[in-house]
């Protein structure tokens, strides 16, 4: 078993990143999809070690300098020691060939072809692939579970919900990772769990939380099958995760990334009581209002990920023109487009309009009206002959061609609103009145200061201090 330990370490141990105490899923950069794949590899009778010995004096030494190698995570069977149990996890199929090619890879193939009883390649597509950024485990498990065909799509929200919950909140569970079969038998899931020791499986697998989660997910299972494994020591591999906008300074700024990703991923969520959509699309539009270009790219698939649609996307980067100008939402549109399209994400999308140059100006008034009472009827005549149109185009445009759309609702409007202008600052009396629309819509004092502080180290304390007083303001 000792040769075996070799090899995994061999092959895992590569670049990691300090912060460690979040899930972070692996993920293909844009334009790649993930090549993942079982390998199950069956040695002649009391060949393994002689297997993994020859891997780790071959492949071990070409895997960890491969860009789009991964991870190979695997252990040996305890009910037969003669199989070993891997999965292979590449940035595409590309990565995939390229790691085929190396000469180590080769030379590892030709030397095993003796004592190599079986090989089974089995793709699956990933479903959930979770883990801490740093690590080291000697306990593995794995299973594989049949879902009831009519449970799949809820089967696959469960087990994400949960598998990202225990990585992120369980101190010994290091990575969880769920693949279905492709083909025919997409309701097959093949898991693997890493744990620092046996210890940690067992205070997971008895914890209230995982008992909940297994309550619910039998229900939606027609068979569940466990294989136990010979320890092995795993170091996690940290290529590939998709972290956060701070993943490129871990090299560079690995102090900075490690004490202000705890903040703001970290602190900064477990602070407040917003959900992730919530939390995403007030991050959005935050970025929108700080300018924030780049981190916006790195946020929006994470937002996507948490079923912000496109069309909502959208929506917040064309409300934002009436608060920051297409001067500045231009980029943002821009970057969106590429992200979608590097998703596959077709454009343009369904038309979200609900009024006509007829009558925008009335919608728009009753908008006004709806969000900040009566007071504001007819509020498009008002004001001196010089700024009258301003008014009218208030009405007309920023609420009559936007509020009226499709895809987002009045309390989410009112909200992105706030962070919009929250962001750029400067502009407390227009804070303080959207502040108390959103409470008029049901965006009570606590939900904006939940969102201000969740948004707090994207814009700094002066600007959310600012953006607290207006918020007590409206409260009065």
């Amino acid at each position: 078993m000792r040769l075996f330990t070799l090899i995994l370490l061999a092959f895992l141990c590569l670049s990691v990143l300090a912060v460690s105490a979040f899930a972070y899923p692996v993920f293909a950069p844009e334009g790649h999809k993930l090549k993942v794949h079982w390998a199950v590899v069956q040695s002649k009778e009391g060949k393994m070690d002689e297997i993994s010995a020859i891997g780790a004096r071959t492949v071990a030494k070409y895997t960890p300098y491969e860009k789009g190698s991964y991870s190979l995570y695997g252990a040996i069977a305890r009910e037969n020691k003669n199989i070993m149990r891997l999965l292979e996890i590449y940035e595409d199929e590309d990565a995939y060939q390229v790691h085929r090619a190396s000469e180590g890879f080769k030379q590892y193939i030709e030397e095993r072809k003796p004592i190599l009883e079986k090989l089974i390649i089995l793709p699956v597509d990933p479903i959930v692939l979770e883990q801490k950024a740093e690590g080291k485990g000697n306990f593995v498990s794995m299973t594989i579970v049949e879902v009831k065909p009519e449970n799949l799509e809820d089967f696959k929200v469960l087990i994400k919900k949960e598998m990202t919950r225990a990585v992120a909140e369980e101190t010994g569970v290091l990575g969880l990772f769920a693949t279905a079969e492709q083909g025919e038998k997409n309701y097959r899931f093949h898991t693997m769990e890493i744990y620092t020791n046996e210890d940690a499986q067992k205070k997971y697998l008895s914890s209230e939380k995982y008992q909940a989660y297994r309550k619910e997910a039998d229900k939606m299972l027609s068979s569940r099958q466990v294989f136990e494994n010979y320890p092995a020591n795993i170091t996690l591999s940290a290529k590939g995760l998709h972290r956060n906008f701070l993943s490129d300074f871990s090299a560079t700024d690995p102090e900075f990334a490690e004490f202000f990703g705890n903040f703001a991923l970290n602190e900064a969520v477990k602070e407040t009581k917003l959900d992730d959509r919530t939390r995403y699309m007030a991050i959005l539009a935050t970025l929108l209002g700080c300018q924030g270009v780049d981190n916006f790219k790195a946020v929006l698939p994470y937002a996507l990920d948490v079923k912000i649609t496109p069309v909502e996307v959208k929506e917040i980067i064309y409300q934002a023109t009436a608060y920051l100008g297409i001067g500045r939402t231009f980029p943002f549109l821009k970057a969106a487009n590429e992200i979608f399209k590097a998703k596959n994400i077709s454009l343009p999308l369904p038309e979200g309009s609900t009024t006509n140059p007829e009558n925008r100006i009335e919608k728009g008034n009753q908008s006004q009206v709806d969000i900040f009472g009566e007071g504001m009827r007819g509020f498009q005549n008002s004001g001196s002959e010089e700024t009258r149109h301003i008014n009218r185009w208030l009405a007309g445009n920023c609420f009559g061609d936007y509020y009226t759309r499709k895809g987002l609702n009045y309390k989410e409007r009112e909200m992105i609103t706030f962070c919009f202008i929250a962001a750029q600052g400067g502009c407390e009396p227009q804070l303080t009145a959207h502040a108390k629309g959103n409470m008029n819509v049901g965006n009570d004092k606590a939900f904006l200061i939940d969102v201000i502080s969740q948004c707090l180290p994207y814009i700094g304390y002066p600007r959310s201090l600012n953006a607290i007083t207006c918020i007590n303001k409206a409260a009065e």
